[in-house]
């Protein structure tokens, strides 16, 4: 029986990896080199990516798929993005409610979908060059003698997908189905996962935190300025009487 259950593994072993292998030119022979890096300082920033697709394929009939998952201590403005759409800004779809004034404990995390054509380039390669505005939410305030004031909030790289008309054959129907799917319909919900890399490490934005050892003092003042402008409006009203 041992020799037997052996010989299913190894046959499983050389299954598996037929069954799940790609036979479509367009995955086969694309690659997508995929670099970001964060402009601005503060809670309110620009993210941009850029995206070199490489492909023996005419890609210009393709439309480019830029799945980004943004972690709960960041976020994106759907209605900032709107308002940038008409100015050069990509098509999108966030599939989510999104509360710009929660923070980062209570947040989750936000997934996004930018559909955007790629551009030739002289060396043969294709290029996607996006810049949307991110934005980075409070974190809890803690202790500044146990911990450190800041905390990095990790952009991670997207994944890339393509959508083509007449590229890649018969091969390439064997699709990426997303979940959720935009609400425009099937045309937007069937992909083809590209192989993606970067030369770089994911993008981290520093953001301060509350230090909660300056709590007593933060009271303190903040008691002491309201007082202090409760008398004075109480004296000039009492002055405005006399």
């Amino acid at each position: 029986m041992r020799h037997v259950g052996l010989c299913l593994l190894a046959v499983v072993a050389l299954y598996i990896p037929h069954c799940f292998t790609s036979t479509c030119p367009l995955v086969l022979k694309t690659n997508a080199q995929v670099e970001r890096r964060l402009l601005n300082e503060g809670f309110h920033r620009d993210l941009e990516t850029s995206v070199f697709l490489s492909s023996p394929e005419n890609l210009k009939s393709c439309i480019v798929l830029i799945k980004d998952v943004y972690p709960p201590g960041s976020y994106v403005d759907p209605n900032q993005l709107k308002f940038f759409k008409p100015f050069g800004g990509p098509d999108f779809y966030i599939p989510q409610m999104i509360n710009v004034e929660t923070p980062e404990h209570f947040s989750p995390r936000i997934l996004a979908y930018y559909f955007v054509r790629p551009q030739p380039m002289d060396d043969g390669r294709w290029l996607i060059n996006m810049t949307v505005p991110i934005h980075f939410r409070y974190h809890r305030a803690r202790s500044g003698t146990s911990y450190p004031l800041e905390v990095g909030v990790r952009l991670p790289h997207p994944a890339i997908l393509l959508q083509c008309e007449d590229v890649g054959g018969d091969a390439c129907r064997a699709l990426t189905q997303l979940e959720p799917c935009p609400p425009t319909g099937n045309d937007q919900c069937e992909w083809l996962s590209i192989h993606t890399f970067s030369t770089s490490e994911a993008v981290m934005g520093i953001i301060p935190v509350g230090n909660t050892d300056l709590l007593d003092t933060v009271l303190m003042t903040t008691t002491c300025v309201t007082a202090g402008a409760t008398l004075l409006i109480l004296a000039s009203l009492r002055k405005k009487k006399t």
